[in-house]
Order: C-alpha cells, then sequence, then structure tokens
C-alpha cells in the first residue's frame, strides 16, 4: 500500500457554463476560470493505492478550485473554492519509466455565489461525474519513502445551487501535481 500527498495547479479550458434560474431561464456561458493554487484554500490531491505486481487500483481525492474568470452580466460572482473535489477510483499500470492511469468516480462541490445581487452558498453535495486519464512518474528514496510527479487531465460535471435556481458547471482541466509517499 501506498499513501501519497501532493501539491501542484491545473491549467483549465473554456468551458459551457448553463444557468436555470427562475428569473432568466437557462442561458449558456462560456466560461474562462481561474484556479489560485496558492491561494486558500490551497490546491492539494491525496491518493491511497495498492498494488498487485504490475497493477495498480487507487482513491484518489483532488481539491480542485474554480473562480468564474469572465462574469456575464446576472452573476456577479461565482466561485467553487471550498472544492471542485474529484473523488475517483484509478487503475494504474505499472510500466517504466511512466505510470499511465485512468479513473471514474464524482465531483462533490461546494459553491458560493451572487446572482442578480443576491447570495447563496451551496454546501457540499454530489454535483455529478468525472473522468480522468493521466500518467505519472515515480522515483524511489529508499525502501518506503518516494517522489511522484503526476499529470492528469480530469473532466468534471457539477450541478450547484444558486439563488434562484442551478448552475451545471463543466471543468476540463490539465492538474500538475508534485508530491511525496510512504509505502508500507
Amino acid at each position: 500500500m501506498v499513501v501519497q500527498g501532493f501539491g501542484g495547479a491545473a491549467l483549465n479550458l473554456p468551458s459551457r457554463l448553463t444557468v436555470h434560474h427562475v428569473d432568466l431561464g437557462s442561458v449558456r456561458h462560456r466560461a474562462t476560470w481561474e484556479t489560485r493554487p496558492m491561494q486558500q484554500p490551497f490546491y492539494w490531491a491525496l491518493r491511497l493505492r495498492w498494488q498487485r505486481a504490475d497493477d495498480g487500483f487507487e482513491v484518489q481525492l483532488l481539491h480542485h478550485k474554480l473562480y468564474l474568470n469572465n462574469n456575464p452580466e446576472y452573476i456577479d460572482h461565482l466561485e467553487i473554492t471550498h472544492g471542485f473535489n474529484i473523488l475517483t477510483a484509478n487503475y494504474l499500470r505499472r510500466t517504466y519509466p511512466i505510470q499511465p492511469r485512468m479513473g471514474l468516480g464524482i465531483v462533490i462541490p461546494d459553491a458560493e455565489s451572487i446572482v442578480l445581487g443576491e447570495y447563496h452558498q451551496d454546501g457540499y453535495k454530489v454535483g455529478g461525474p468525472a473522468v480522468l486519464l493521466g500518467a505519472g512518474w515515480e522515483h524511489a528514496l529508499g525502501r518506503h519513502v518516494l517522489i511522484a510527479a503526476d499529470a492528469q487531465f480530469i473532466a468534471g460535471w457539477a450541478a450547484v445551487d444558486i439563488d434562484g435556481g442551478e448552475a451545471r458547471v463543466r471543468s476540463l482541466a490539465l492538474h500538475l501535481l508534485l508530491g511525496i509517499g510512504v509505502g508500507f
């Protein structure tokens, strides 16, 4: 078993934001997002892996953050910073030097918004599905400690409550992670 902790950052691609609101109806917006990985709450990931020969099975929790960068006129503020949290179950194939991984999971968001002047904070809940494709590199620093670097493309979808309706957020992001792990 291996336990790993990571820091890093994400590069967000533009994506669709759909707002369903009692006063606005359904409105689509081409959203651009900031991540701000070094601002509180920090960007991080935790991973637990079980290894059998060349096959590995992982559970990963990635704390991603989204700040709407190009607000349309009806959205004063939208951020998902207490987490656009992505929980995935991954399969890993140990090939050297690169280890490909793929996973499926869920997004657990917590959003804050101001829409048409009304503030709303959504609580943690299952927001939608997530898909992960990535590759990583690891290097042992002795018998039990290792360092790791990962690049992961994650697509995640989530519905979050706003005052008077719902916002459907799609995140398409390249996640770059650096971390340390301990093997047992």
